[in-house]
């Protein structure tokens, strides 16, 4: 963990006295946070800003100004960590501040902040635009060459390598003071060389991003160039090289506390033992990502209460003030001393009266959850019902038509044919009996579907994908191992993860937005495992209630006597996992 502040200027920001330098100071420490991506410290010098601001008002020079450059970390700060959302409102509240932004430069930078949060939600119309708005500011040119990347990126991200490669070029003329951005430039240069079958000239790319990264502390993309030359060895079969550098990177982002740098490296380090075929490693992963992703979560909620209790410190800060003044103020009109207790009497009871009306209102909310909770468990018991009831009608009529009328049809084909001479008009009734018989027969089979019993599990499964991958334009990745027992598997249970499945990707088409699924199917130690994993939007699952869909997913989970994990969040993509143990009985 090198120190990428020196000491020197923690030293002069501790006695500085004029408020303004010390802001100065306080911003450019955050900025140098920023480019080393250490992001609780860029967090936490933006509220530091925000709290001098708060308190020396009246002897700050250009109050607004500071106040953009608080947002604008808090911004950086809060897209790095992955919580787009409060980003999002970090970079419009900076924006907002003042009428006329040309007059403050760093309002380009919260634009283009914006732009890539839009890029992060697939809202690329509002990204180009907002970067194509940054790239014409001629006064900053960095700010210009960065919004050249980040349109070079789109472009890639979009599949046209010729125009993001012209971009790169143009960010190239104006980043002699960005070795960073040179440096993210040549990822990208190296991975269009990679995809180009070059992977000679994009290791040797990639190795040089990796040690000029950590010479400099560019933390995330030290990982980024690392994951892509982890990649490069498990395509040339280098499976041990791949490990030894996925797990060295996986320390440093341990120390770095950086979870999101954790996730990237499990999955590559996944993918690596997946690919030797070492199943039981690949599955020990993907426990060790869900732990990670639940730290994840946990830290998105410590940051919720971090920030209430600074609020609930600056509150109490302001409280103190008001109450020294009011002293003071008392000395020269004493009959405030009973004016405000009365008007703090009266301000505690306007507090209870509004804290009781909050708590009807939410308690009235839980009441009406509760009530369309119970409305929708009937739905499903009353859906499940006819379901059933359905089935068992189609296989009723499907015995009907197929012993009573096909009996009797092929009885009269037979009696005719055994007749002693047939005219020609005999002959045409007898074809149309036989192709009714047949037609009837069909029906019948058709009712009763007997395709998991004549075809193999596996192929079932990579027919519906190649059916749905014709109408999406995301890639569908599936996977077995090994398949000669997965398609051995018990009638029963067939049908019910073949049901399972079509609910996932259902689900995934109609609300993931996803650029890539994967599915994979293992048997391992007597279990059966299936990994359903998108790159969507997410959801809070915590929030989130069950839709049909997924309850009849938690319905089948019971019959089988299986577990189901759902591990997602907003704008993470989610991952859901079922483990069914294979009993002789099912």
């Amino acid at each position: 963990m090198p120190n990428i502040i020196p000491d020197s200027v923690y030293l002069q920001l501790k006695h500085e006295t004029d408020i303004n330098k010390k802001l100065n100071l306080i911003y450019d420490i955050g900025i140098t946070h920023v480019h080393a991506g250490t992001t609780d410290s860029i967090v936490f010098y933006a509220k530091k800003i925000d709290s001098i601001i708060s308190y020396a008002e009246r002897k700050i020079s250009h109050y607004n100004s500071y106040q953009i450059k608080s947002k604008r970390l808090l911004g950086d700060g809060m897209y790095m960590n992955g919580l787009y959302e409060n980003a999002l409102k970090a970079y419009i509240e900076g924006i907002s501040i003042v009428k006329k932004p040309l007059n403050y430069p760093e309002i380009g930078w919260l634009k283009l902040g914006l732009g890539k949060v839009y890029f992060q939600k697939n809202d690329y119309k509002k990204a180009e635009e907002l970067f194509q708005e940054c790239s014409k500011f001629n006064k900053d040119s960095e700010l210009t060459a960065q919004a050249n990347y980040c349109l070079g990126v789109l472009r890639y991200t979009q599949s046209n390598i010729d125009e993001a490669i012209a971009f790169f070029d143009e960010a190239l003329v104006n980043s002699e003071k960005s070795l960073k951005l040179i440096l993210k430039i040549e990822l990208y240069k190296g991975i269009i060389a990679w995809k180009n079958e070059k992977r000679n000239n994009a290791l040797d790319i990639f190795k040089n991003i990796m040690d000029r990264s950590l010479e400099y502390d560019y933390y995330d993309l030290y990982i980024d160039a690392v994951l892509n030359f982890g990649e490069i060895y498990t395509e040339l079969g280098k499976y041990e090289d791949a490990q030894i550098i996925l797990s060295m990177a996986y320390t440093n982002a341990v120390q770095w506390n950086r979870f999101e740098l954790q996730k990237k490296i499990i999955n590559g380090l996944r993918r690596v033992f997946y690919a030797r075929g070492d199943y039981k490693n690949a599955y020990n992963l993907l426990t060790q990502y869900l732990s990670v992703s639940n730290k994840v979560l946990q830290q998105q909620n410590n940051i919720v209460i971090k920030d209430l209790e600074y609020k609930y410190q600056t509150l109490q800060k302001e409280k103190e003030i008001n109450r020294q003044k009011t002293i003071k103020q008392a000395f020269l009109y004493g009959f405030l001393a009973l004016l405000i207790p009365i008007l703090a009497l009266l301000y505690v009871y306007y507090q209870k009266l509004q804290t009781q009306n909050q708590l009807n209102t939410k308690q009235k909310e839980l009441n009406n959850r509760k009530i369309a909770s119970l409305l929708g468990e009937q739905e499903l018991k009353l859906a499940k019902t006819s379901l059933g009831a359905q089935q068992e009608e189609r296989t009723r009529i499907a015995q009907q038509l197929h012993d009573s009328i096909g009996g009797n049809l092929a009885g009269i084909k037979l009696r005719m044919s055994n007749m002693d001479s047939l005219n020609k008009e005999d002959e045409e009734i007898i074809l149309q009996v036989d192709e009714t018989y047949e037609l009837v027969r069909s029906i019948s089979h058709d009712l009763i579907p007997r395709k998991f019993n004549e075809n193999a599990f596996a192929t079932l499964i990579r027919e519906y994908i190649q059916r749905i991958q014709q109408n999406v334009d995301f890639s569908i990745t599936f996977l077995t191992h090994p398949e000669g027992e997965i398609d051995d598997l018990s009638e029963v249970i067939k049908i019910q993860i073949y049901q399972i499945i079509q609910e996932l990707f259902t689900n995934a088409i109609k609300h993931a937005n996803a650029k890539n699924i994967d599915l994979h199917l293992t048997i391992y130690e007597k279990t059966f495992q299936l990994l359903f994993e998108d790159d969507g939007v997410g959801f809070n699952v915590k929030q989130v209630q069950d839709g049909i869909g997924l309850s009849n997913i938690k319905n089948r989970m019971g019959q089988l006597k299986g577990e189901l994990v759902i591990d997602s969040a907003l704008n993470r993509g989610t991952i859901v996992t079922i483990e069914i143990p294979l009993d002789e009985k099912l």
